[in-house]
């Protein structure tokens, strides 16, 4: 029996462990964060950047200067660090962007196209990998300033970041440098003809998650006249908030201060569409971003409108920087955020397809665009299944709702709320497991703090066959698999 576990080298640098994290989860990978790799327990090792020094005893990824640290090299190409790329990345005819310095090995090269070699049974990569991702996850490219990436009318403009990277912005960059981890995962698990095992993140059936973002910009203009105020007091109509409460899927409404309304004149009608099973969430104003006072007083009166705390926070337009919109939103202990522009198209702006933690509460969700006559919504649909994505779009209108929900269904597309599937994320990160193999059986076991049902578990042979177990968890009771493989 061998093992066919992960370790990760504790990195020194706290941005450093973020992105690990949110990388190795995002992939589904089983993995710990260990000072050094035990030879009885790992089979594979990753020394991401700054790692103290440790014996090498198993086939490991050596990342950016800690390859250069173990085995020597040259760095071919030292730039300052962002808004310039220090090069690309290529994989599957996608160009991805990587900051800060390149190195150069003197050993067999595996990629034409990637610096990434081969030395001794390890894989080095030429670059910090880590930090490339750390950068996106910051939110880099959202924190270079107005005249950066703003558009006069203060809009984050997808043209200057696709500038910014070099490519354009309707690439998730993380995504790629992610799977380019994964590969060469893979590649040392077939060198050493050991399985690999992975967790599925979207539920069985479904290719990817979808939150059906609706960001209540007004209800209706006030009649100015005396006689149309009367009318609408002795007329009730019903206002196209509560069209969309009756909608089967759930969906997420974020209510603010509008041009015509305030979360406390149309209370009634959003505590309708939650006990619908739909979610509200606050959609903040841009002075919110950057003033804490004013997130604090436009929080408060949504949560005393839904009699709840834990809301989550829809940024219409930020003021100044992710970083601190994210700061305000932090401040008033939101459950998550959405970062980005409700007039702007199709792009992942903060480079990523999936969730993360900023600071290690806040989850921020991707946004990846707003449904409109013109919007390339088959593309993105698309995208999100190619991808497994866990994203937000935007819808205006009743029937532009309707459209989304029927086109994401059609391709089995998980349509949810934040909440649900942050929960999912949660729960399915939380599950640990150990696993050995004796070139027939994979044995191992499952175990995980939160229930968890309808669990996928893929397991890649060295030739690359996928075999899949689906199984529930029950909290803190480990489950026993066993597969021939």
């Amino acid at each position: 029996m061998v093992p066919t576990n992960i370790a990760v080298i504790r990195s020194r640098d706290p941005r450093v462990r973020e992105a690990v994290r949110y990388t190795l989860d995002s992939l589904g990978l089983f993995w710990e964060e260990v000072h050094e790799p035990d030879p009885i327990k790992h089979m594979i090792s990753i020394f991401p950047e700054e790692a103290e020094f440790v014996p090498v005893v198993t086939p490991s990824v050596f990342v950016g200067s800690t390859a250069l640290a173990y085995f020597g090299g040259d760095k071919v190409e030292n730039r300052k660090s962002p808004p310039m790329p220090s090069g690309f990345l290529e994989i599957n005819k996608e160009r991805s962007p990587f900051f800060g310095d390149k190195y150069n090995f003197g050993c067999e090269r595996l990629s034409r196209t990637n610096p990434v070699f081969r030395k001794d049974g390890n894989v080095l990569v030429g670059y910090d990998l880590f930090r490339t991702i750390s950068y996106f996850l910051k939110g880099g490219e959202l924190s270079l300033g107005i005249r950066g990436v703003k558009t006069p009318d203060n809009r984050i403009n997808l043209d200057a970041l696709s500038e910014i990277r070099g490519v354009q912005a309707n690439v998730p960059v993380v995504d790629v440098h992610a799977k380019l981890l994964l590969s060469l995962l893979l590649f040392l698990h077939r060198m050493e003809a050991l399985p690999l095992v992975l967790k599925r993140i979207s539920p069985p059936g479904k290719k990817g998650a979808l939150a059906v973002s609706v960001p209540i910009l007004r209800v209706r203009r006030r009649r100015g006249s005396l006689l149309g105020k009367l009318k609408d007091l002795l007329k009730k109509r019903e206002i196209w908030i509560e069209k969309l409460g009756k909608i089967d899927q759930p969906i997420t409404l974020f209510a603010g201060r509008g041009e015509d309304y305030s979360p406390s004149e149309i209370g009634e009608a959003l505590v309708s569409v939650e006990e619908s099973g739909h979610e509200v969430g606050l959609l903040a104003s841009p002075k919110a971003s950057v003033n804490q006072d004013t997130m604090l007083d436009e929080y408060r009166e949504l949560a005393e409108v839904l009699r709840r705390g834990d809301l989550g926070i829809r940024f219409r337009i930020i003021e100044s920087t992710a970083i601190e919109a994210w700061d305000s939103a932090s401040f008033v202990r939101a459950k998550y955020t959405v970062v980005g522009d409700v007039a702007k198209g199709f792009g992942y702006a903060l480079g990523t397809s999936k969730p993360f933690k900023v600071g290690g509460s806040l989850w921020n969700l991707p946004v990846l665009g707003k449904v409109r006559r013109e919007s390339p919504l088959t593309e993105m649909l698309n995208d999100i299944v190619r991808r497994g994505s866990f994203v937000v779009l935007d819808t205006l209108t009743e029937m532009e709702t309707i459209r989304l929900i029927q086109e994401a269904l059609s391709r089995d597309i998980w349509v949810t709320t934040p909440s649900k599937m942050i929960g999912r994320l949660e729960e399915v990160h939380a599950i640990r497991g150990s696993f050995r193999y004796d070139r027939k059986y994979l044995e191992g076991k499952l175990v995980s703090p939160l229930p968890t049902r309808e669990v996928q578990v893929i397991v890649i042979d060295p030739d690359g066959k996928e075999s899949v177990i689906e199984t529930s968890l029950e909290a803190n009771k480990p489950r026993e698999i066993k597969i021939r493989v």
